[in-house]
């Protein structure tokens, strides 16, 4: 992650396992800043690797830090340049190569997952090599487990559902949400509930009596 990058804040709740709620809120109360880019009439937040590298280190050191110390870090990671990873703060020497070293290994995985979609004609995400949407699948998950999710689309490999799941975490769809059980099983369930068995023939009507 070089200095002229910058993640949105759904990226980055993924590459740091944080909502994008918690995120705001960092930013809202000052523990980090963003920067900003408009987006047709809307803002959007973007964080740097001083803000990425701040937050890992804070999550390690967060029972060690008073928020003045937590202020201190954040304002020497800020100084400091992407390619160094010590930091002096008094008698406290904080090696970060550790941290930047996963941070870098998130990144990839960010990175992979951005190359293993396309998009079709409309610019919805697809499963790279197939026509399946990779938003209907992670809406799966919410109700299927991984072997129902492969067993109702067994073009897909576990690999692939896993990594539809993970792309929907850094990238949420907008709009409205895809169902979060696939047709052919809500078909299944309707057909075991008797939704679909034939009406028994209707009783022939009993004479009636001609007055």
């Amino acid at each position: 992650m070089s200095t002229a990058d910058a993640l949105t804040l759904t990226e980055a709740g993924y590459v740091l396992n944080r909502s994008t709620t918690a995120l705001n809120k960092a930013v809202d109360t000052g523990v980090i800043r963003a920067r900003q880019r408009r987006v047709g009439s809307a803002v959007q937040r973007l964080l740097g690797p001083a803000e990425m590298r701040f937050l890992l280190v804070a999550d390690r050191l967060e029972k060690d830090l008073t928020p003045a110390g937590r202020r201190r870090l954040y304002e020497a990671i800020r100084q400091l340049s992407t390619d160094a990873h010590r930091i002096t703060l008094g008698e406290l020497v904080l090696d970060l190569g550790k941290v930047d070293a996963d941070l870098r290994g998130r990144l990839r995985r960010l990175d992979e997952l951005r190359r293993w979609v396309k998009a079709d004609e409309g610019g919805d995400p697809l499963i790279k090599g197939t026509t399946i949407p990779v938003h209907m699948v992670a809406a799966l998950a919410r109700t299927q487990s991984l072997a129902e999710i492969v067993a109702d689309f067994p073009s897909l490999t576990p690999e692939q559902v896993k990594s539809a799941i993970e792309y929907a975490k850094a990238y949420p769809k907008r709009g409205r949400p895809y169902p979060a059980r696939s047709l052919k099983r809500a078909l299944a369930e309707l057909a075991d509930l008797g939704a679909f068995d034939e009406e028994s023939p209707a009783a022939e009507a009993a004479p009636r009596r001609i007055p």
